[in-house]
Order: structure tokens, then sequence, then C-alpha cells
């Protein structure tokens, strides 16, 4: 190569990498890359909510981003959660200096008109909780890709399946099941969580049965694998139906990691269970009918098809007259 043709292509690399750096920015958590000069950029505002929740607000700021062919800015408190767990590659609001613009409110799935998000608002408001796969699942092979766990979380994940394939030897298909307790059933304060809130029924050993008999009639060699909020109550009710539960790990992370992994999901309720299932990308089943219906909750807000995939698989154990002598002070034991 000549001395020019050096020089030239040397010129060229640090031209690019210049550029490819001040476009993309590094995201590190004390790196803020602002962008406050960018009237085109878009973020969300954050909830308190914990892993599956900040899940769900990541993902649909890339997907109404990419509807509306805007840049995104990610909150801090979203990253922080988030990073933990992926590479997450994404420029990050500076909140001293950020002022809302025009706030667009979104309800609690995808409308017409959020295709069209006026490029004079900034940031995505109105339902604080969005969980309905419709904000992102046109970019499902991304939000997959952007959610894939670092290698330490793999590792752990693929060292628990080798462990159980020398217990079970001739498995040929895991099944992760994810079991949402806790403040399902009570919370911090007492009387009564979730469910009981949102006049819902806890899942019952017959769902579990229904879920297990599909996988077993569908395949050969299945080893079911629990995770839960209460391993304990999973190693008591469940081992009897072949499902064997996971020793504690060192983070959710880890838990949804496993699910991830495997090849099919059976899930109970909760954005952890939905992000098990959507990862591993497998044959889904939920516990349907669990709320009861004609509620305002059930008809503005949490829709069945509208939280999970047409494909997933709602299996009821709901008895005829059951909400007709529903109460909320027995709906959970």
């Amino acid at each position: 190569m000549t001395s020019s043709k050096y020089y030239r292509f040397f010129f060229v690399a640090f031209t690019t990498v210049c550029l490819y750096i001040a476009y993309f920015g590094f995201s590190g958590k004390n790196e803020l890359q602002e962008i406050s000069d960018d009237t085109e950029a878009l973020t969300i505002h954050v909830n308190r909510g914990r892993l599956g929740n900040q899940m769900f607000t990541y993902a649909t700021l890339c997907g109404l981003s990419r509807l509306n062919k805007r840049k995104m800015q990610m909150m801090p408190k979203n990253y922080d959660v988030l990073s933990e767990y992926f590479d997450i590659h994404t420029h990050l609001i500076n909140e001293a200096t950020f002022v809302e613009k025009n706030p667009w409110l979104i309800l609690s799935w995808l409308r017409d008109e959020d295709h069209r998000i006026p490029v004079d608002s900034n940031i995505i408001k109105g339902n604080a909780y969005p969980n309905s796969y419709t904000f992102f699942h046109h970019i499902h092979r991304e939000v997959r890709e952007v959610f894939h766990f670092k290698p330490s979380f793999v590792k752990h994940a693929q060292d628990l399946l080798w462990e159980f394939k020398r217990q079970k030897p001739h498995t040929q298909v895991y099944v992760g099941v994810h079991v949402r307790r806790g403040d399902y059933l009570n919370n911090s304060r007492g009387g009564g969580g979730w469910l009981k809130h949102r006049n819902g029924r806890e899942v019952d050993m017959a769902y579990f049965k229904k879920a297990v008999e599909h996988f077993t009639t569908k395949f050969e060699n299945v080893t079911f694998l629990a995770v839960s909020d209460d391993r304990e109550w999973c190693k008591t009710n469940l081992s009897p139906l072949g499902i064997l539960t996971v020793p504690d790990s060192p983070s959710p992370g880890h838990d949804m990691a496993l699910l991830a992994e495997c090849n099919h999901t059976i899930m109970t309720y909760g954005t952890f269970g939905f992000w098990g299932g959507y990862l591993a990308g497998g044959e889904v089943v939920y516990f349907s009918d669990f709320l009861k219906p004609n509620t305002t909750y059930r008809k503005d807000y949490f829709k069945y098809n509208k939280m999970y995939l047409p494909e997933w698989k709602g299996i009821s154990t709901t008895e005829t007259g059951f909400w007709e002598t529903y109460s909320t002070s027995k709906n959970t034991r």
C-alpha cells in the first residue's frame, strides 16, 4: 500500500469511528447520553415495577419509536434495572435537564393513533404499566435480541439444564413453569393482594394438571422445571405432578434466563411469566378466566387477546356459575 493510500485509509477509518461514536454514543451507568437538541427523540415514563414491568416499558418504547420512525432515549431508572441483566445500547436522558413536551398518552394496548405520535411529543405517558404485546410485537425479533441475557445468566441457566439432564438423561423437551404467588395473593400491608383487588381468582391445581397433560400428550420425555417466588409451595404441591422445583437462584434474572432457555412454557399470570414464555419462543400455556368478567378492569385494561399472543393456549378451570357466587374474601388461600 502506497503512503498516500495508507493515510487516506487511516483518515477514512478514523472519521468512520468518530461518526459512529457521535451518533450512537456509549451506554454506561455513569454516562448519561443527553440529546437535548434532538427534537425527534422519544422517551417513556418509567414506573416503579420490577423486572417484568421494566421490560414491558422498554419494549413499548422500542415498538412505538419504530412505528413512528423516531430515535429513542431511555430513562436512567429503566436502564438501571435492565442493564443488570442485558446489554442495553440506547441513549440515556439527563433527567436534570430533560423537559417534557406534549406527552403522548397511551392506553392499555396499541391504537391506530399511536402510529402517528406528533413530532413535538417527546415522552410517552398515560398508562404507567404498559403490559400489552401489541406495542412491540411487530419488532419481536429485535425485542428478543435486546433481551438476550448476559453470558453469566445464560451459563447459569444452561448449567442447571445439564444438571437436570444428568438426573433425567432421556429428557428431550424442557418446559419452564412460572408460578406467581407473593404479592398476587398477599400484599406487604395485609388485606389481600393483586388478585383480590382486581377481582381475580387464584390458579388451582386443575390448571397445572391440564397444562402438564397438554405437553406430555404432544411430546415424549418432557421435564418440567418450576421457578417461583414461593418455591416451598411448589415443592409441596407440584411434585406429585412430576414438576421439579429449581433451587433458589441469585436473582430474578437467573430465573427468567432459565425459562428463556427452555423449549416451552407454562405460566400462571404476571409480567414475569409473560417474558419467560415470550423469550423461550416455543408453545406457551397460560391460566385464563382468572379475572371476573364485565368489570371495568377487564373491559378497559385487561383483555386476554391483547395481553397474550393469539397462538398461545389459554386453559380455563373456572366452573360454570363460579363468578355468580364469587367473593373476594374467599378467592385466595
